[in-house]
């Protein structure tokens, strides 16, 4: 306090003194000590909740866009919506393919935000609520640095929308051929002589000392007679088009936790790879999630593209919603945040929510008797419960 505040302080009328004008008497000793110590706790418990609040992310429940063919989904607002506001996914197939839907299908997602303090207190105190959950970073991103999660959510998607399509059309009965590209890198640990290197996530890489790469599988075999301590030429293709460029890293041996688990007598690079492939499409099937990220509208996708293109009858006219990732050969997988999700799409209107079997339990505690959830293990298992439940159609044919 300055000086100009004390002799401001020393004028004020003392109520407890007949309203008399004289200076305050200084506050005891114990007072002040007490007022101390209580500031300090409040500082190191706001210090704690801080502290342990970086530890988590906040799932809450996201939307639950309509995937419709419809021109009038368009990006607004940074997302995709209909003119009337509701959120969307535009899905592309051929004109003369498209066909009017009498229902309607929803994908949904989970809002991920870092949580703050007051959110960690409020889990702590039980005030949460069970519309949303604190997850850990270790559990939601592993030892994926958090930087490069957002480059492994759009790696997702593209990879949902293009599994979507073989799946859909598998199920007609379409052969469909893949082209394999090489080993896609899906993240980079940080520390490691690929994070050294400038080795980025959404990388390609199509060659090892000159050998050519077509899949993860190949990069993999290549890599692992290597002993520590070699250098290798790595051909790169930057994500973004970019030109390919030659990069050199010099291989380590694995981390203590690596060895623990198995990965031994072999060299570190330090990435996770994928195998980046594109089909060969007997005609273009496109899906346009706007921003949204990861995974998970796999299942979702599959049924809306199989929708339009067999009648437009196969929700039986019903909402229906869906989550799950899907492969080319119609396995539905695990996803997360499905208790999040089950409070999206029932705010979205849908009578039926498919689910991966394994997350059903969980859906199921939070939904009420207006939503169907509908445990599935496969694309074949939902279109069988739309046709037996729901009364939808789906006329089978081959090409």
């Amino acid at each position: 306090m300055s000086t100009d505040d004390t002799v401001a302080a020393d004028a004020v009328a003392d109520p407890g003194n007949g309203g008399r004008r004289g200076k305050r008497r200084p506050p005891s000793v114990s007072a002040v000590s007490s007022v101390i110590a209580i500031v300090v706790i409040v500082g190191v418990l706001v210090g704690i909740a801080v502290h342990s609040a970086n530890q988590y992310f906040v799932f809450s429940p996201g939307t639950a866009p309509l995937v419709t063919t419809n021109a009038n989904c368009k990006a607004r607002g940074g997302q995709l919506e209909m003119p009337d506001g509701t959120p969307c996914v535009h899905l592309k197939v051929p004109s003369d393919k498209t066909h009017k839907v009498a229902g309607r299908l929803l994908m949904v997602d989970v809002e991920v935000s870092q949580a703050n303090a007051l959110d960690w207190a409020a889990y702590q105190l039980g005030l949460l609520g069970n519309n949303r959950q604190l997850v850990s970073v270790a559990a939601y991103a592993g030892d994926t640095p958090t930087s490069e999660l957002g480059c492994q959510d759009a790696q997702q998607m593209a990879s949902a929308n293009q599994d979507a399509a073989l799946a859909a059309l598998n199920a007609l009965h379409y052969q469909v051929h893949e082209k394999y590209l090489g080993a896609q890198i899906v993240a980079v640990l940080s520390g490691t002589p690929a994070w050294d290197a400038g080795i980025k996530c959404n990388d390609l890489i199509t060659a090892v000392d000159g050998k050519p790469v077509d899949s993860a599988g190949t990069f993999t075999t290549l890599l692992k007679p290597l002993a520590p301590g070699k250098t290798v030429t790595l051909t790169d293709h930057p994500g973004g088009g970019k030109a390919a460029k030659e990069v050199k890293v010099r291989l380590v041996t694995p981390p203590s936790a690596l060895v623990k688990d198995g990965f031994a007598n072999r060299s570190y690079l330090g990435v996770a790879v994928g195998t980046m492939s594109t089909p060969d499409l007997p005609f273009h099937i496109s899906v346009n999630a706007g921003g949204i990220g990861g995974p998970s509208a796999g299942l979702a996708f599959t049924l809306a593209i199989l929708d339009t293109l067999t009648g437009g009858k196969l929700t039986g006219g019903h909402t229906v919603a869906a989550t799950g990732t899907i492969s080319p050969d119609g396995q539905v997988g695990p996803v997360g945040g499905v208790q999040e999700k089950t409070f999206a799409v029932e705010k979205a209107g849908a009578q039926v929510f498919f689910v991966p079997s394994a997350e059903y339990g969980q859906a199921e505690s939070v939904a009420s008797k207006r939503l169907d959830v509908v445990p599935v293990n496969t694309l074949q298992e939902a279109i069988k419960t739309l046709v037996q439940r729901y009364g939808g159609q789906f006329p089978i044919t081959s090409p």
